[in-house]
């Protein structure tokens, strides 16, 4: 298993290179943006859809049995092994030139998540969990993550997306209360706030309404570097839903107790 691993992260990190290129290469520059969805704006470009090709294209090739579960496009094997790829994650912010938006790249075997890595092309840093570690690869230095070790709701950072984007209104007064209890709240991060998080710069995230693929390549990037990530419920995130991410297991557990408060019905 450990030379699976060592040649699995091996071309996770050239399939997220290679979607570095094409991504950089569209990045800023005037797209045409479509929408997958005909009652709110789900955006797509062609930098989405000509990195899902690429990244298919390059597992077809060494791991032709692999599944793959694509935003864009999928591959299905019947197989233990399944990638999990969001070609860029945050493409409003793409699209509008900030540069916090990133290729998701995950592998499973039988619904495991045993590999994740998060790309962020714009900033130069990649994040990577595997096989019990957590680090992080800035301008080409390689670093250990190491998640913080806030506790009380009232000292921690709590990010999210956009609570507009939540499944539901419940799900958004939820996010209300829970805002409440905390010392800051900053909005508009992607997958980028869930590797701040490994990184010991936020406590805190909530979001609702995920897939798979906005999720899964960031749960051992921060299972690893110590955090927490689970559903509301406190189960797996691997089929997405409502998800939460805490620095630690004392973090999680007293912001689970307010995601259940019985006064937001």
């Amino acid at each position: 298993m450990k030379q699976d691993i060592r040649n699995f992260v091996k071309i996770g990190n050239y399939i997220a290179d290679e979607s570095r290129k094409i991504s950089l290469k569209y990045f800023k520059k005037k797209l045409k943006v479509l929408s997958k969805d005909v009652k709110s704006f789900d955006p797509v470009t062609i930098a989405d859809i000509s990195i899902q090709k690429k990244i298919n294209k390059i597992i077809s090739v060494y791991y032709p049995k692999h599944s793959v579960l694509g935003e864009e496009a999928s591959i299905k094997n019947n197989s233990d092994y399944e990638w999990c790829i969001d070609p860029i994650d945050g493409t409003k912010s793409f699209i509008q030139g900030f540069p916090i938006w990133g290729t998701l790249i995950s592998l499973s075997k039988n619904e495991e998540i045993i590999l994740g890595i998060a790309d962020i092309p714009a900033l130069d840093e990649r994040y990577i969990g595997h096989s019990n570690i957590s680090y992080k690869i800035i301008r080409g230095k390689k670093s250990k993550l190491k998640a913080r070790n806030t506790v009380k709701l009232k000292e921690s950072v709590l990010n999210t997306t956009s609570p507009y984007i939540f499944a539901n209104e419940y799900d958004q007064r939820i996010f209300e209360e829970v805002v409440k209890g905390v010392q800051t709240v900053r909005l508009g991060g992607d997958c980028y706030s869930y590797c701040l998080l490994a990184d010991g710069h936020v406590d805190i995230i909530l979001e609702s309404g995920l897939k798979p693929w906005d999720i899964r390549a960031l749960e051992p990037i921060i299972k690893n570097a110590g955090g927490v990530l689970k559903t509301w419920e406190g189960d797996k995130i691997f089929n997405g839903g409502r998800i939460v991410a805490t620095a630690n297991k004392k973090l999680f557990l007293n912001t689970k107790i307010k995601l259940k408060k019985p006064s937001y019905k």
